[in-house]
Formats: C-alpha cells, sequence, structure tokens
C-alpha cells in the first residue's frame, strides 16, 4: 500500500460539546455545521489532518483512518483475505473505507478519497 497520509484520528468522548470547546481553545480547530447523531463524526480541523468526534461508546481511540489509492487498498484487502483478517467495507460522503483491528484490538481504516 502506498500510504498518502493518516486522514483522521477519531476519538470516541464522554461529550462532544465540551471536547469541541477544549480542541478549539487549546488546538484553535473548529468544526463546520452543527452536531449531528452521535454515531456520526463531527470533524475538526482542516481536510487531511482532522480529528473526528463520536459519542456512543466509552471515551478513547475509535480508529486511525490511512489514506491511499485504490489499487493500495486493494493490496491491503487481498492480504486481509489471505491472512484471514475479518474486515468491513463502509462507503461514506467521501470515501469508500476497510475497517479491520490490529492484533491489540485497535481500529484501522484503510480509505480512498472519491
Amino acid at each position: 500500500m502506498h500510504l498518502h497520509r493518516i486522514d483522521h484520528v477519531s476519538l470516541d468522548v464522554r461529550d462532544r460539546r465540551r471536547s469541541l470547546e477544549f480542541y478549539e481553545a487549546v488546538l484553535g480547530l473548529t468544526h463546520a455545521g452543527t452536531l449531528g447523531p452521535v454515531d456520526e463524526p463531527v470533524f475538526l480541523g482542516p481536510a487531511g489532518a482532522r480529528l473526528g468526534l463520536f459519542q456512543e461508546r466509552p471515551p478513547g481511540l475509535r480508529h486511525v483512518a490511512l489514506a491511499t489509492d485504490a489499487p493500495g487498498q486493494r493490496r491491503v484487502l487481498d492480504r486481509l483475505e489471505r491472512l484471514a483478517i475479518p474486515y468491513r467495507r463502509e462507503r461514506h460522503r467521501d470515501h469508500d473505507s476497510v475497517y479491520f483491528a490490529d492484533p491489540d484490538g485497535a481500529t484501522l481504516e484503510v480509505m480512498v478519497p472519491t
């Protein structure tokens, strides 16, 4: 896989409004729009370097998203299948993703911007 960048890191937070205020006050990161459902992220920061905040699970790291191209994602899928590692695909508004866990249970997302 040709890693283009770490696109975003998603966190589960206890109180999104409080966390948004914190990241704005401390890092100067802002978000656009309104707060949607707790299972949809609120993104802060510029595209390609964002934090995504969810509020549906206990606080902690939700996933790290790695951006690649379609052939790179296909190579990862081939490896996951060859190694019998479970994964799930999701199509989002602006990218197609594959999610899977590392040996310690951390979730990785390999995404292709559309």
